[in-house]
């Protein structure tokens, strides 16, 4: 029997009796351009 429970939406694994806030966040920023893709960008 495993110590964590699982969450059902997002499948994190979570310590007994703690609640997962992946339901409670807004949407996931985006990730920032790396410097090489910039650099693609404007030589393009």
């Amino acid at each position: 029997m495993p110590y964590y429970n699982i969450c059902p939406h997002c499948g994190s694994h979570l310590d007994p009796g703690e609640r997962c806030d992946c339901q409670s966040k807004g949407p996931e920023p985006k990730q920032r351009e790396s410097a090489d893709e910039k650099k693609e960008a404007k030589s393009a």
